[in-house]
């Protein structure tokens, strides 16, 4: 089994190895407004002073108590936190926004404890990921290297909305959920699936049982403003000055907000040693690292295992014991590439040997549905006759597959699931879906980093959405996706502002896919589909124009989507393709 580490010493205190550790429970830390935090703290029980590693969670510190141990038994002490105002923790909840000042203050009274070597890591996924970069711009002195999986930097952009689709499987049971918690209440259990349906939006949360102002303002607050910079970290890089070691999935919902946080902290972070210690993995997984080589549809083999564990080792022990393990020697970045399904090491991002490779898309005006006659290829087109589809939101397509973390339960099984790579060809049956397919590839193609397509369109409403999905297409017939991309027409200029359309007026749109690394091999075939929802992964844009919180049933517009391919409109697909004879780095099975 192949683990992305490099080999090397793991220092380990003997002591800490031969009885348990010591644990303090519910240790209340003093923020700087007087608010008191509760904090579980692990350490040997040998004598001494020790690195420490602190997690910041709001799903519970209890449930971080093995690994924490796994972490004494290496030498490490531990502080598992829970968030301001939720669990054993005094305050008010407010998410996000309190995260920064919080985190720095209780590494400050780690630094400042009997037990610490004054040498703090930090560590988490997810959310507990955010609160590693959301203290890194108060650069505290005592932090040394943290370790963020799939955290993002902003949260308009990724995990409450996607370039102005409302994340509404997500939105609506996570807010709610982390709120009833904060009440002492369970988390609610509705009908997800009236809920998801119902209208008004900004009515929604009746129906759950648990009010969330936070999730009212998700809803209100349609554009990037102050609300959402509260809660971002994009204005803050240059503030920074810390090791970081970044990780996602090519399926996470941030994937790209994590490839941003790697990039942009490498390249703006205060120091030399900043900078040069920003490393990045992506795995074929989604919201987490996975051990299980079956995702979705797929089977990656057992090569793509990764043991997360001994990856902090490797991480904290050159940058907070000194231990030379080989780390100075790794490449920065190592990616999955999918299709081949081996580990691939790279210096940069994204990757400049990469040619930007146009498809155009063509038909004779049939590409409705798999079965059309909707191609994909090099050639530019000519006199060709539009695509057109009805998009209804009252029938909406269902999420099957792609970029998530999941929604509450909603989003997992059966018509709703999100499992990454799963086969999109019931999708791809709908008459309100464009498809678009290459021919029978005569060599391997990679494509490695972020797609694009540039759309051409017209619609008699005044605001829509349209999402891209690319998938690889066997030659069993299996359509797996590989990844996707969306846009609410309102937002098509500027995420600071909305601008509606004039109807059946031509536009073109660029829409960008998340990043991705996939050979599609000889024989398979490339292919594009477009339609205009995800549902309920997003909420439905009832093509009316009006705020999303407010649309009801009798706002509710048909949409006539057409896509132009002609001369003048020239559709088209753009794909990172990486040359066979320019692949670099040093792949391992």
């Amino acid at each position: 089994m192949f683990v992305p580490v490099m080999c090397g010493t793991v220092f380990v205190h003997r002591a800490a190895m031969q009885s348990a550790p010591v644990i303090e429970t519910n240790v209340l830390v003093p923020m700087r407004d007087g608010v008191r935090l509760a904090a579980d703290v692990y350490r040997p029980s040998a004598a001494g002073r020790f690195p420490v590693l602190l997690c910041r969670t709001p799903y519970n510190k209890n449930g971080q108590a093995a690994l924490a141990k796994f972490f004494v038994e290496n030498g490490y002490a531990v502080v598992v936190m829970d968030s301001r105002g939720l669990y054993a923790s005094k305050g008010e909840w407010h998410p996000y926004t309190d995260e920064g000042r919080d985190g720095y203050d209780t590494q400050q009274w780690i630094g400042q404890q009997p037990w610490s070597d004054g040498k703090v890591g930090m560590f988490g996924r997810s959310y507990p990921g955010y609160t590693q970069v959301a203290a890194a711009p108060y650069r505290n002195t005592y932090v040394k290297a943290i370790m963020p999986e799939a955290a993002q930097s902003s949260n308009f952009e990724a995990i409450w909305s996607w370039n102005g689709i409302y994340h509404l499987a997500l939105g609506l049971s996570w807010g709610t959920g982390q709120e009833a918690i904060a009440r002492g209440r369970p988390r609610p259990s509705p009908s997800w699936v009236e809920v998801m349906n119902h209208l008004p939006l900004k009515s929604s949360m009746d129906m759950i049982g648990v009010h969330s102002q936070f999730v009212g303002d998700t809803l209100s607050h349609e554009t990037y403003d102050e609300f959402w910079r509260a809660m971002s970290i994009q204005e803050k890089y240059a503030d920074m000055d810390v090791a970081a070691y970044h990780l996602t999935g090519w399926y996470d919902d941030l994937t790209h907000e994590t490839i941003s946080n790697f990039v942009n902290m490498r390249k703006l972070s205060r120091s030399d040693h900043a900078r040069r210690w920003q490393k990045l993995l992506i795995g074929p997984w989604g919201h987490g690292v996975r051990s299980d080589p079956k995702y979705g549809d797929m089977d990656f083999g057992p090569q793509m295992a990764t043991d997360l564990r001994k990856l902090h080792l490797h991480w904290y022990d050159y940058h907070l014991k000194g231990v030379r393990n080989g780390l100075e020697t790794e490449a920065p970045i190592r990616i999955f590439v999918m299709g081949e399904n081996v580990w691939r090491d790279e210096q940069e991002w994204p990757l400049t040997r990469a040619r930007a490779t146009r498809l155009y898309l063509h038909s004779t005006g049939t590409a409705n549905t798999r079965m059309g006659d909707g191609t994909l290829s090099d050639k530019t087109p000519g006199a060709e006759r539009s695509d057109v589809y009805a998009y209804d939101p009252r029938y909406p397509v269902p999420t099957y597959g792609g970029h998530g973390s999941g929604g509450g339960g909603i989003t997992r099984d059966g018509a709703f699931s999100i499992q990454g790579p799963m086969d999109q060809r019931s999708t791809q049956q709908r008459a309100d879906v464009l498809v678009y397919t290459t021919e029978n590839l005569p060599a391997d193609t990679e494509v490695t980093g972020a797609a694009e397509l540039n759309l051409f369109f017209s619609t008699d409403v005044i605001d829509t959405d349209f999402f891209a999905t690319l998938s690889d297409v066997y030659p069993d017939g299996r359509a797996i996706l590989i990844t996707e991309g969306a846009l609410r027409t309102r937002h098509r200029e500027s995420r600071e502002m909305t601008k509606l359309l004039t109807p059946k007026q031509t536009y073109e749109v660029k829409i960008p896919l998340w990043e991705t690394s996939n050979v599609f091999k000889a024989g398979h075939r490339i292919r594009l589909h477009i339609t205009s929802s995800n549902f309920p992964r997003f909420n439905r844009n009832l093509n009316s124009g009006k705020p999303m919180a407010e649309e009801m049933e009798e706002d509710i517009r048909v949409a006539h989507q057409v896509i132009l391919h002609d001369a003048q409109h020239p559709s088209s697909l753009m794909l990172p393709v990486v040359p066979a004879d320019a692949k670099r780095g040093t792949p391992q099975r």
